[in-house]
């Protein structure tokens, strides 16, 4: 942990879809706000219990309950009572600490002066896991070949998906209107680390287009480079304004160059087949009439 304030933490997005949350508290919501801490920077005041061993401060309710205090900006910390230090930590390294048994914490608190958003032990607990199990797969030796088609793995069937079904209208329009651009940053941020991501907006396509006034359609072309059997060469997002339904549908490759498989993954995470693509030609039309005629019937 680091205790030097000189890099300044700001987590607009993260404070408004935590606002949105408390609002209307449904699990896409909490999801989104998950989503966003994920990857963030958070405020930790602490004491000194010597100047290289700084201890983050706890804060007990009414119930005699402690938490873990964070806080996503400078402006959030209350000026009194003044902590000896300010760590900059991820919030994973956060969730790390909540989980220590000798602690007996229950959970963490972020901002809770103003928003109190509390997340309970239980909840952190499997946060950690998850990160820890994320943690174990990358210490995983791989070449670079490998690494690179385990990431288009990652984005192409977790990460797009769940960023379209969490973030919804918001992640559809910035599509469309930046096209390239946000499938690019979003894939890089994946990555993690700049030098192991070899791609450009050069690398996609991204065709949005309004096919009814309920159905908004985008098609994204994958980076040619280093496809291979698993992979997508397209997938298909649709999208109900009316409703605020989403879908994503996939163009996969296989072992045999003339056959593709078209597959979705669901709201859930869980992929379905919906048996072998059409040629390239006819692939959106298949797309339309699967969105068509699930239940969901467009007007023309």
């Amino acid at each position: 942990m680091d205790g030097k304030t000189t890099m300044e933490i700001t987590n607009d997005r993260l404070e408004e879809a935590i606002r949105e949350y408390a609002a209307e508290r449904t699990p896409e919501r909490l999801s989104a706000v998950l989503n966003l801490l994920r990857p963030t920077m958070l405020f930790v005041p602490a004491m000194l219990q010597a100047p290289d061993r700084p201890t983050p401060c706890l804060i007990r309710n009414g119930n005699g309950e402690q938490f873990l205090a964070v806080y996503t900006s400078k402006e959030q910390i209350p000026k009194e009572p003044k902590s000896q230090a300010l760590l900059n930590m991820p919030f994973p390294s956060c969730n790390s600490i909540v989980v220590k048994e000798e602690l007996k914490l229950n959970g963490m608190v972020i901002n809770p002066f103003t928003d109190n958003l509390v997340l309970k032990l239980e909840l952190v607990q499997k946060l950690h896991e998850a990160d820890e199990k994320a943690s174990k797969m990358r210490q995983v030796k791989m070449t670079p070949e490998q690494f690179d088609v385990f990431m288009k793995k990652q984005i192409q069937f977790g990460i797009l998906p769940k960023r379209l079904f969490s973030e919804g209208e918001e992640f559809v329009t910035k599509l469309c209107a930046e096209k390239e651009a946000f499938v690019n940053q979003a894939c890089a941020d994946a990555y993690k680390q700049p030098g192991l991501y070899h791609y450009s907006e050069n690398d996609y396509s991204v065709m949005a287009l309004d096919i009814a006034e309920n159905l908004t359609l985008v098609r994204i072309d994958m980076p040619e480079k280093g496809r291979g059997p698993s992979l997508c060469c397209r997938v298909y997002i649709t999208f109900d304004p009316q409703t605020a339904r989403a879908r994503y549908f996939t163009i996969e490759l296989t072992k045999d160059k003339d056959i593709r498989m078209l597959g979705e993954v669901l709201s859930d995470g869980k992929h379905t087949g919906h048996g072998p693509a059409p040629v390239e030609g006819a692939e959106l039309q298949k797309i339309i009439d699967l969105t068509k005629y699930d239940g969901t019937e467009m007007t023309s």
